[in-house]
Parts: C-alpha cells; structure tokens; sequence
C-alpha cells in the first residue's frame, strides 16, 4: 500500500503518447474529478465532454463549445477543451451524436467523458442503459463516497431508491452500511454494469478523515480482489490520492 500523495493521472496510468478515453462515472464528484486531471494534462489535447449530461466548465484556459456546429467545424489544439450541445432551458451540456464524438475523439491525447448522473447525492441505483460508456473507452472511473454512510436511505441520499433497493436489500428509511455501498458499486448490475478497460474506484472527500474510506476499500480489495486496477482515497478538488 502507497501511503504518498499521487495525482489521479499518476495512479490509472495515463500517458499522453497513447491515446486515453476515461469515463467518470458514480456519485457525487464525478466533473470535480474530470476537471482537476484535465488540468494535470493541460500540455497536451485535452477533450473534455460527456455521453449523458454536464455543466459546462466556465474557466480561464479551458475552452468552450455549446453547439453541435461549433464542435464539428472545431479543430483540437494544445490545451483544454470543452464541447457539447448546450441545453439552454437547463443550462446543461448535452452529449455529441455518438457518431460525431468517435469521429472527434482520435484528435485529442486525453479523452475525459462524463458518463453518468447522480443529481449530487451520494448514492444511486443504475438502469439498463447506464452508464453511458462507449465501447471504446480505456478506462472507466468510478467515483465514489462514504458519506452517506449510516443516513436512511431516501431522496435525500439516493437517486432511484427502487433500484438502490434491488442492488443492496435495503429499504426506505433502513440505514446505509459498508455492505450496501459495496453491493451498490461492485454489484452486477451496479456501478460498473457498463464499465469499458481497466476500471478504478475513487473515493471521494476523504482527505481528512481517511480511516473509513479505507476499511470500506479493504473489504472490496478482500471481496473482489482482481476486479479493479486501481482502488484510492483522497480528493478530486485538489487531485491528491492515496492508493490502498
């Protein structure tokens, strides 16, 4: 076990003279995360987009296409890159045509997908067709966080509680336990249903307090020892990891 501090780039194994496509999918930040390890790139052809929906990332240095013709007449070019399909009743960034995006994607070094929704809350059950995770996606990350853990489980933590239910056994009102958020990421219809190449879990705002997080990692690395390629805590808002 790594007890050091690395970037997330570091830790799935990035290297900008082979291409990259990454998914972002789980809970509660997701585009915190996609946004912190562009920049870790920002020397090289970053795209930032998403096969669901995202906020559009306003900031100095990274820039933003909102229509389907601005992204299809936009060249890659050194630096950070956000396009999509602006939705101006939400103020959302809707996904490319999926035949556009393949199109796009070969231009770039880095490719970072948002591809899946939460709402913000901490926990989730998935349907069929999610995450949106195209076939040709090296890695999938699945961002994770303990901090719904012994709150009741209602719509105040969980996004679809019906098929929360399904995935952890747990009812309305029952509280959330290690097992149930084990069950809802590593589950076969869970997190990783649609997960593509080497497949990571993050887990999220344990920067300070890290001794759960890292229980809550040691049962899955026990329980599902060669499922994923990289298992960490720590915090997307600073892109500072610590493997388990």
């Amino acid at each position: 076990m790594n007890i050091l501090y690395q970037t997330a780039g570091t830790l799935l194994g990035i290297t900008p003279r082979q291409l990259s496509v990454i998914a972002v999918i789980g809970c509660d930040g997701k585009s915190t995360f996609i946004e912190t390890l562009a920049l870790e790139y920002s020397q090289k052809k970053v795209l930032i987009t998403t096969t669901t929906k995202m906020r559009p990332i306003h900031r100095e240095g990274i820039t933003l296409r909102l229509t389907q013709q601005e992204c299809v007449s936009y060249k890659a070019q050194k630096g950070i890159q956000c396009l999509g399909v602006l939705n101006e009743a939400n103020g959302k960034l809707e996904a490319l045509p999926s035949e556009l995006l393949e199109n796009i994607f070969p231009q770039y070094d880095i490719v970072l997908l948002e591809a899946d929704g939460s709402r913000g809350l901490p926990c989730k059950g998935w349907l069929p067709d999610e995450p949106v995770i195209p076939h040709y996606c090296t890695h999938t990350v699945g961002i994770a966080t303990i901090d719904a853990l012994g709150k009741p489980a209602d719509s105040d933590t969980v996004l679809r509680l019906p098929e929360f239910s399904a995935l952890t056994g747990l009812q309305r009102g029952d509280p959330i336990t290690f097992d149930a958020l084990a069950s809802m990421v590593c589950a076969q219809n869970g997190m990783f249903r649609n997960g593509r190449g080497r497949q990571s879990i993050f887990v999220n705002k344990a920067e300070s307090d890290s001794t759960l997080a890292k229980e809550w990692l040691h049962n899955i690395k026990q329980t599902y020892p060669a499922r994923f390629a990289c298992l960490a805590y720590g915090s997307a808002l600073t892109n500072k990891w610590r493997e388990w």
